[in-house]
């Protein structure tokens, strides 16, 4: 396996692990526990559309640095009013986003392009999904703890 593909693998590996484990603390959730804060932080509804968003974001990143064509249905992302929307909108973003770097090539994989004030690779992208999911899930996880 040529290093382009085993760090294509590792990097989606790493996106599909960091997701199953985020997916497994919303699904403990009832959906109550959506409007649970912590005095001068947000709710866990309001992580959870952070969450979607910076994914539906993430998304077009990718189709951006693919030079794709954006998605004309460009979905809105709003609070979800269960656990059930949060994870069906959590699911749909993260087909987009694997539809987005399907087939990538090894140069775009690699190449840094200059994005506003930043910088992203496709493997940078990758690594900042991975990161992202890892952080929210213990957010949300004391979130529970510090208001049970």
């Amino acid at each position: 396996m040529s290093e382009f593909n085993e760090d294509l693998s590792k990097a989606n590996g790493d996106a599909a692990n960091a997701r199953k484990d985020f997916l497994e603390v919303i699904r403990a959730l009832e959906d109550e526990d959506l409007g649970r804060e912590r005095r001068g932080g947000w709710s866990i509804r309001k992580v959870l559309e952070h969450a979607i968003h910076s994914e539906v974001l993430y998304g077009r990143l990718a189709r951006h640095l693919r030079e794709l064509p954006q998605p004309e249905d460009d979905a809105v992302t709003v609070p979800p009013a269960s656990v059930a929307d949060a994870i069906s909108a959590l699911e749909s973003s993260r087909t987009a986003l694997d539809e987005a770097i399907d087939g990538v090539d090894e140069d775009t994989f690699y190449t840094l392009h200059v994005v506003g004030h930043e910088e992203y690779s496709v493997l940078s992208l990758l690594e900042n999904v991975t990161l992202h999911d890892r952080e929210h899930g213990p957010q949300i996880q004391e979130i529970l703890a510090a208001t049970g």
